[in-house]
């Protein structure tokens, strides 16, 4: 999970933001995981995380929507047999199963 993460990591953006101004006002993805190896869940929050949309120009929430899902469609695919929620907000993001991806435009 921490590599899927640290894939999608905006750290260099919010780095770049904070020092020149240019580009989107992003924040950290902040995660737990609470699964561990040969662990048997029945029912438990496994994965949680939350992150604070970017602002800062009109199309930055649209194109951090766009990156959230990409990441959490990779957490998806990587802890199988979950139950997952998605959602901004109060808007549930769908999960489509025939792309094996969040689709935010639904």
């Amino acid at each position: 999970m921490k590599e899927i993460v640290q894939r999608h990591s905006v750290n260099e953006h919010i780095e770049k933001y904070l020092t020149t101004g240019d580009g989107i006002n992003w924040e950290s993805f902040n995660f737990t995981l609470n699964a561990k190896i040969g662990n048997v869940f029945r029912k438990g929050i496994v994965f949680s995380g939350s992150t604070k949309l970017p602002d800062s120009n009109e199309e930055a929430t649209w194109i951090g929507v766009q990156h959230w899902c990409q990441c959490l469609s990779e957490i998806r695919a990587a802890l199988t047999h979950c139950e997952w929620h998605v959602a901004v907000d109060d808007h549930s993001i769908p999960w489509d199963a025939e792309a094996k991806a969040y689709d935010p435009t639904r």
